[in-house]
């Protein structure tokens, strides 16, 4: 199989969400907020959107597992695992209710500012160095038990969040080290194909933006190295790209470079979409 089984409460799906939270991600980005503040908000209205997909009456139906790992966020080299829960636990025991302002139609064309309450499961936070190596690793490990208990599953995803190149201090090769565990990752087995691995590069304004390329040939060395630890966009997922408005060709891989917060926001959604049959 290639990627397409369905997620279902009898063989649930696995999400990590790999999550930089370096010192670099303290420099704004959108509507005022820090590029911390915007992933952390982006992160958590789609695991609110993927509880609400997934209600029964009042229950969550237990369709996916997610893993929420920071890099960096506690200083230093830090790779933390900040929640792994099936998503019922997430919707019922969020860390806190925030209220934000959002702009909804006003039935006339429109538009009129609200009150809302979004459940945060993640904090903003931005720290240390970039040991994206490091958090690779310690994703391949979790895949590993997971698979390991739960080989006829779906195939894992991970979606990795980041605004720079690998950097663990020192004379350490963060950028090989990721490249080697992203590898790995992509070569594990299950009975529905090998675990994805989607990037996002967070961009700056101004900046050239690239999305779903085939090959490396006019990246930089930021595109090239997200380009290389990045899946092959499986036909079960290329539905859901569309969708989020990405162009997509037979050999796309799931990576996005210098995305403006549209774009994060959009590629997310794909990442998070468990494949077309999915798609809300």
């Amino acid at each position: 199989m290639n990627n397409s089984k369905q997620w279902s409460s009898a063989y649930p799906g696995y999400i990590i969400f790999l999550v930089d939270q370096s010192g670099s991600m303290t420099g704004q980005y959108s509507n005022g907020k820090t590029r911390a503040e915007y992933t952390a908000l982006v992160i958590n209205r789609t695991i609110s959107e993927i509880v609400n997909t997934n209600m029964d009456g009042d229950s969550i139906r237990d369709r996916v597992f997610i893993s929420l790992i920071g890099y960096g966020g506690s200083g230093g080299n830090s790779v933390d695992d900040i929640r792994s829960d099936y998503l019922s636990a997430f919707g019922d025991n969020p860390i806190r209710l925030e209220n934000l302002k959002q702009k909804v139609s006003d039935g006339a064309g429109g538009l009129v500012e609200i009150d809302v309450q979004i459940p945060i499961f993640i904090e903003q936070k931005a720290n240390g160095l970039t040991p994206m190596g490091d958090a690779m690793k310690f994703a391949k490990d979790l895949i590993n038990s997971w698979v390991g208990k739960k080989p006829d599953n779906p195939a894992p995803v991970i979606i990795n969040i980041s605004d720079g190149l690998p950097y663990s201090g020192g004379n350490v090769d963060e950028s090989g080290k990721t490249i080697k565990e992203a590898q790995e990752i992509m070569s594990i087995s299950t009975n529905d194909g090998h675990p994805l691995i989607f990037n996002v590069h967070i961009g700056d304004d101004g900046d050239p933006s690239f999305e779903f390329e085939e090959n490396d040939s006019q990246l930089d060395e930021q595109a090239k190295l997200l380009f290389n630890i990045s899946s092959n966009v499986p036909d079960s997922y290329k539905d859901a790209a569309m969708k989020h408005d990405f162009k997509v060709r037979p050999e796309s891989r799931g990576f996005v470079s210098n995305a403006n917060p549209e774009k994060l926001v959009q590629f997310i959604n794909f990442g998070s979409s468990g494949g077309s049959d999915l798609v809300a």
